[in-house]
């Protein structure tokens, strides 16, 4: 069998296209004739060692192409991250569908022909054929890691399992939601700063470039000894004009440089410990850090999966090398029969009512719900800590800003003062 995209005029005149699953040409132009589809192209699906779809024009290393329904698509369904929203709203869809007795595969099968992303639509539409060809649910999600994480998966497979994969994935929505509010939250937070500062950078850079040169001109004439603050900006105004190309440059390639050092990981684990370290962001990084693994490891506890696997999920899904280290600790400890608050007691990041919250649902054999509570106390401390934050970066960024444009004003009126006095005396 093979796959064939075609191109079709129907008897009324309108063009459709399609793909259709055929041992040759021949049957597939045998199918279309008894649709009554007059074919304007047929073409088969190349596919690569990988058993990837490689038909298409090959650009930046990835692949352009148009699917079965004249969308242009780049790239492959297994290398295409699908957004935050697109992934919950597919998430409640599929839940509501199950919970309403539709199968699996015709759930799948609605969801990716009404898709807006068409990679997306070709995902699921994979994910339905891998579980047409007798793969479970979870598996056929395990063929595209990029778009469903392993605790996506792991709670897939725990609903399968335990035969409630309607009420498990309701649970898996609602904890992608709160993932996506906390970085919907992030991303906002940081807009406002980010535009101060391209327009500080921008304000500032225009004042070195086409203000100083008109003074500096005017100081030359005057032929007087200049001051250190004014000599410095006007060598900074020079250096700016003269080799502002070779500075850009510079600063781009050492951008490059730390972006690829910091996805070593030597450098990933230096980078993710001083974010941790910083006054204001550590504080926040470190109670999304403690709020995401309360949750997830809830999410995990309550659905069924075994606190070991669960601490791995955990780990994998941390999004800090710091953090996910100190998790695969803790799981080493388990194993070796301890309880999990004993480790958790030890490490700074999670405050003393974290741990006795721990330690009375292990007593209490409750320990998913109360690490959903904790969860729930620090979505309320995340939200309050990144409007402090926000509150602090705000005036700090005004005030720095305004010291630099206060520092060049004043380089430039110190020889026109000294000239006044000059002139007074």
């Amino acid at each position: 069998m093979a796959d064939f995209r075609y191109k079709a005029r129907d008897a009324a005149g309108k063009v459709q296209s399609g793909q259709i699953s055929a041992a040759s040409k021949d049957m597939v132009k045998t199918i279309l004739a008894r649709k009554r589809l007059a074919i304007i192209s047929l073409q088969e699906v190349q596919l690569d060692a990988d058993g990837k779809d490689s038909s298409g024009v090959k650009l930046f290393g990835g692949r352009l192409r148009i699917d079965g329904k004249g969308n242009i698509i780049f790239g492959s369904g297994d290398k295409f991250k699908v957004p935050d929203k697109e992934l919950v709203i597919m998430t409640k869809q599929l839940a509501t569908m199950l919970g309403s007795g539709i199968p699996v595969n015709q759930s799948l099968d609605i969801l990716s022909k009404q898709q807006k992303l068409p990679r997306f639509g070709e995902v699921l539409a994979g994910v339905r054929k891998g579980i047409e060809e007798g793969n479970s649910l979870s598996a056929a999600f395990a063929k595209y890691p990029l778009c469903f994480d392993p605790l996506f998966r792991s709670m897939v497979k725990a609903g399968e399992e335990s035969g409630r994969l309607a009420d498990i994935m309701l649970k898996l929505l609602e904890y992608i939601e709160k993932s996506a509010k906390i970085k919907s939250q992030l991303k906002s937070a940081m807009v406002y700063p980010t535009l101060i500062i391209l327009v500080a950078i921008t304000v500032i850079t225009g004042l070195l470039v086409f203000v100083v040169p008109a003074f500096t001109q005017q100081f030359i004439d005057a032929g007087r000894p200049l001051p250190a603050l004014t000599l410095a900006v006007i060598n900074l105004s020079n250096a700016l004009a003269n080799h502002g190309h070779e500075l850009l440059g510079a600063i781009v390639v050492i951008g490059i440089a730390l972006q690829r050092y910091i996805q070593t990981p030597s450098g990933r684990t230096k980078f993710d410990a001083l974010l941790l370290k910083l006054p204001i962001i550590g504080d926040v990084i470190r109670k999304i850090s403690v709020g995401r693994f309360c949750s997830t490891l809830s999410s995990m506890l309550s659905s069924g999966v075994n606190l070991l696997q669960a601490l791995s999920i955990c780990a994998s899904s941390a999004g800090n090398v710091v953090v996910e280290e100190f998790i695969l600790k803790c799981k080493a400890r388990v194993e070796k029969g301890q309880q999990l608050s004993v480790p958790l007691a030890e490490n700074p990041m999670f405050p003393k009512m974290v741990v006795s919250m721990v330690q009375v649902g292990e007593q209490a054999g409750k320990t998913d719900e109360m690490l959903m509570k904790i969860a729930a106390f620090y979505e309320q401390e995340v939200d309050e800590a990144i409007k402090t934050m926000l509150g602090m970066i705000e005036p700090l960024m005004i005030v720095f800003i305004g010291s630099i444009v206060g520092i060049l004003v004043i380089a430039m009126y110190l020889p026109i003062l000294d000239m006044g006095n000059l002139a007074g005396s």
